[in-house]
């Protein structure tokens, strides 16, 4: 079913909250938010985000009972928001039942502020599923491109010329003392220089990059003219060399993902537009990230690949946290209680989940990515001309998750919750039944006859 047309649709709107939006996005894809200490009290190591949060809640939850009409944000309950909910719950009752160990153990806050982290993430999927209409969704995607470019253009300057300008520029334009990384442009115990872009780590930043790339190669598929191949082909290959750029196995192996999904969907379209653009984009990458594409190939080397420090820590953390999901196996010992500085750094997700939240967060966890992914690909099985490529480019991105979060401990990080809990979010906005006409007027018979004579 088609969309009507929209004349209120962002960004040709007067409506406050897709503006805020708008912006808390370009804070996600450019600011390092998480290590901008503000000048300002805030309980549970607050930050950027959640102070830009509670300005958008609080615009929201004034509009949801203040504005009547169109412009209200329309709640509509979905999977996602259960699996969501359901997760919340587990790690609250994690926290409740392991609160004497951990308060012993000096993580309790810790506990509080990663939950924290995680209601964040939920409460914007809640706010961005409920005012963002079907109608508004292309340009957002737009948006979300647009400002993955300028963030993988700033990730490539600072792979050239060793200049941070997301934490330099936020340093300069925001209040407060920001963070800056200890080993920012370093090199790490294999050799690669440390490139964190907008994130919190390097990994962080490819995964990012892997989020937003599904969008940009869906739409070269679906362009109508060669012209719109060109763009979304261009965007694509920015995308791919910001992501190389970061020199980690995670730029290559989790958009790999995405893209294997858009082959399921679309094996014709990827065939004949996939092959030539791959090969433009090699030589792209090659000419503004060189050494890049050398260094990966070199690292997914069969020896490189399992012989590497990083990831011989990956397969030994399964034996040494063993004790400690063996007791605690249903509820975990407390959600993102696994202090890295303390114990070990798990570059896993699925294990820190096994650890903190048991196998019940687990479910909760994996239940929050299968629902994303259904309804995605019910948006593409729809064929509908805006639903569909949009659905396409969320399920490729939902797969890019998956499997981000098997390769780095994902939920320690704000900004790929936050782009993911986005994505979802404009899935049911897309999924969302469209408004009911009002219903006409019953008239009594006396009006009735005064209509008639009129």
């Amino acid at each position: 079913m088609g969309v009507q047309a929209d004349t209120d649709a962002w960004p040709h709107t007067g409506r406050l909250l897709p503006w805020m939006l708008a912006g808390f996005m370009a804070m996600v894809w450019l600011v390092p938010f998480d290590a901008v200490s503000l000048p300002i009290p805030l309980p549970l190591d607050g930050k950027l985000d959640r102070l830009a949060l509670g300005a958008l809640l609080l615009m929201w939850v004034t509009t949801l009972f203040v504005v009547r009409g169109a412009a209200r944000p329309r709640l509509w309950f979905t999977w996602i928001h259960v699996a969501a909910a359901a997760l919340i719950l587990i790690v609250i009752a994690g926290a409740v039942l392991n609160a004497h160990d951990l308060v012993n153990l000096g993580e309790f806050t810790l506990v509080l502020k990663k939950l924290a982290l995680l209601l964040s993430g939920v409460l914007f999927f809640v706010i961005v599923a409920s005012v963002v209409r079907v109608s508004e969704v292309p340009s957002f995607i737009t948006l979300m491109l647009g400002l993955s470019c300028v963030a993988a253009l700033g990730i490539l300057i600072e792979y050239r010329l060793h200049y941070n300008p997301f934490y330099q520029l936020t340093a300069k334009a925001l209040p407060g003392h920001v963070v800056m990384p200890s080993d920012l442009n370093a090199r790490d115990s294999t050799g690669r220089v440390q490139v964190y872009g907008p994130g919190g780590h390097p990994l962080e930043t490819a995964a990012l990059m892997g989020l937003a790339l599904p969008f940009a190669l869906g739409r070269m598929l679906d362009a109508p003219d060669r012209r719109q191949k060109l763009i979304n082909g261009a965007i694509s290959a920015i995308l791919v060399a910001g992501a190389f750029a970061t020199l980690r196995k995670t730029s290559v192996i989790a958009p790999a993902a995405g893209v294997l999904v858009l082959l399921a969907y679309r094996p014709r379209a990827m065939f004949r537009a996939f092959l030539p653009f791959a090969l433009g984009m090699f030589v792209m990458v090659h000419v503004v990230a060189p050494g890049a594409l050398g260094s990966l190939t070199t690292q997914l080397t069969p020896n490189r690949l399992v012989g590497v420090l990083s990831t011989q820590d990956r397969a030994s953390d399964f034996d040494g946290t063993k004790p400690d999901y063996a007791n605690h196996v249903l509820l975990g010992r407390g959600y993102q209680s696994y202090d890295p500085h303390k114990y070990r750094t798990l570059d896993n997700q699925y294990l820190g989940l096994i650890l903190g939240v048991g196998l019940l967060g687990l479910a909760a966890y994996l239940a929050v990515l299968v629902a994303t992914g259904l309804m995605a690909h019910a948006g593409v099985r729809s064929g509908d001309p805006i639903r569909g490529p949009v659905a396409l480019g969320a399920a490729a991105a939902t797969a890019v998750m998956i499997v981000s979060t098997g390769l780095f401990d994902l939920l320690s990080y704000p900004h790929v919750p936050y782009l993911f809990f986005f994505i979802g979010g404009l899935v049911v906005a897309c999924t969302r039944p469209a408004r009911r006409p009002a219903p006409a007027p019953i008239l009594t018979r006396l009006e009735q006859g005064a209509v008639v004579q009129c």
